[in-house]
C-alpha cells in the first residue's frame, strides 16, 4: 500500500466516519487490532464506536461548511491531518496521526489545542502553505529536520522565518522554554515534516505536533499543536 494510497484511505475515513457520522462502515475502515492513544477516547473498535454514537446526538455541521482538513502528510505506513475545527463556539487546531496496516487504520494519535482570537488568514494556528513541493527533498528535509530538533540553532531558520504558533516563539526559543524533549517520529512528505515530540511545558508533561516547511535546506515555516498529558485516561495506550 502507497503514502498515496494511505491519505486517500485516511481522508475518506474521516469524511465517513467523522464527517457522515456512520458507525456502519467502521469494519470497512479500521484494523480489528485498532489501539487509540487519544485522550478522549477508549480503546479499540468499541471506544470509537461509543464516540460516534455520542457524536450523533450532536448538531451537524452545515452541508455547505468548508473541510476541516487543511493540510496532509502522508510517509509509508503514516498519515498526518492538520485540522481546524469548530466545536462547542470554539475553534480548535488539531493534529490527527495514524498509522495504517493491511489498508485499514491500525493506531491513532492526536492533540487538541484552542485556537486563540486573533487575526484571521494565515496567522491563525492553521493558516499558509498547503501544498506540498520537492517530493524528491522528502528524506533530506526529515533528516535535516532531526538534526534541528535535537541542536536547534537560530542558524536553521530563513531569513522570513513565520511561526503559526499563538506564542509567537521562534522555534529555537520555544525549545528553551520546552526544556529536553523526547523525540518519538518523524514523517515527511516533499517540503513539509512532522515531528511528534513530547516534554514538559510550564512543568506539565506534554505532547508537542511540529509541522515543519523546508525551503533552501532552512526552517521557513513552523505550525505546532500542543496538549498537556492527563493524568488518568479512558486506556492504557498513553497518548504517544
Amino acid at each position: 500500500m502507497t503514502a498515496v494510497n494511505n491519505k486517500a484511505i485516511v481522508l475518506a475515513a474521516f469524511k465517513h466516519l467523522i464527517g457522515e457520522r456512520n458507525p456502519a462502515l467502521i469494519d470497512t475502515y479500521l484494523h480489528d487490532a485498532y489501539i487509540q492513544h487519544s485522550p478522549m477516547v477508549k480503546d479499540g473498535k468499541a471506544g470509537l464506536l461509543a464516540a460516534l454514537h455520542h457524536l450523533q446526538q450532536m448538531p451537524p455541521a452545515p452541508v455547505d461548511s468548508p473541510s476541516p482538513v487543511i493540510r496532509t502528510i502522508a510517509d509509508g505506513d503514516y498519515v498526518m491531518m492538520h485540522m481546524n475545527v469548530a466545536f462547542m463556539g470554539k475553534k480548535m487546531a488539531i493534529v490527527d496521526l495514524y498509522r495504517l496496516e493491511e489498508g485499514k487504520l491500525a493506531e491513532h494519535w492526536d492533540a487538541t489545542q484552542e485556537q486563540p482570537v486573533y487575526a484571521p488568514g494565515d496567522m491563525t494556528m492553521t493558516g499558509g502553505t498547503t501544498v506540498i513541493s520537492d517530493l524528491e527533498k522528502t528524506e533530506e528535509n526529515k533528516m535535516l529536520v532531526a538534526n534541528f530538533f535535537r541542536h536547534p540553532i537560530a542558524a536553521f531558520l530563513a531569513p522570513d522565518y513565520l511561526t503559526h504558533d499563538p506564542l509567537q516563539f521562534r522555534l529555537d526559543k520555544q525549545f528553551a522554554e520546552q526544556g529536553p524533549m523526547s523525540i518519538h517520529r518523524i514523517i515527511g512528505e516533499g517540503d513539509f515534516v512532522l515531528v511528534q515530540s513530547s516534554g514538559t511545558w510550564g512543568g506539565i508533561s506534554t505532547v508537542f505536533y511540529d509541522i515543519c516547511r523546508m525551503k533552501n535546506n532552512l526552517l521557513a515555516e513552523h505550525w505546532r499543536v500542543m496538549q498537556a498529558i492527563p493524568a488518568a485516561l479512558p486506556h492504557l495506550n498513553g497518548m504517544i
